[in-house]
């Protein structure tokens, strides 16, 4: 018979941080900014797993969504759906405590080299409280930019 041990959630402890935030950057020079609360941390696992790419990770090389490998393939409508499907096994395997609430993928006609996903989560349990977080990808010169995230709390 297995035996379920429950913790309460580290959020409710002010002074211990549940991991670094990206980019790592600080606005008060020290380099890092730490998440104190799981759907930040949440949030910048979400971002980590996005703009990773097979490979790129020792001892882990399938980590990742591998989006510019994706980026290059055909512009059809499958291209979604083999994004979806990315997204999906990824999600459960690396993150199995965020909940997907939605999942948009565009590439927009006035730019077509340019594919721009935005993904909204919440954790499992508490779909109250959701982020949104949105990547562009660029087939110009391969890059990612702009990991921006909107809060939406109720």
């Amino acid at each position: 018979m297995a035996i379920e041990i429950k913790r309460p959630p580290l959020d409710f402890e002010t002074n211990v941080a549940l991991g670094l935030d990206l980019p790592m950057n600080s606005a008060n020079g020290s380099g890092f900014e730490m998440n104190f609360l799981s759907i930040d941390q949440a949030v910048a696992n979400v971002k980590n797993l996005m703009l990773t790419n097979h490979g790129e990770r020792p001892m882990h090389p399938k980590f990742g969504l591998n989006l510019r490998g994706i980026l290059f393939d055909n512009a059809t409508d499958e291209l979604e759906a083999t994004i979806r499907d990315e997204v999906d096994d990824n999600f459960s395997f690396w993150l199995p405590y965020i909940f997907i609430n939605e999942l948009v993928v565009d590439r927009p006609d006035d730019y077509p080299n340019k594919l721009i996903i935005q993904i909204t989560i919440s954790l499992v349990g508490n779909e109250i409280d959701t982020r949104s977080v949105q990547i562009a990808l660029n087939t110009d010169d391969g890059s990612a930019t702009g990991a921006t995230v909107d809060s939406n709390t109720y």
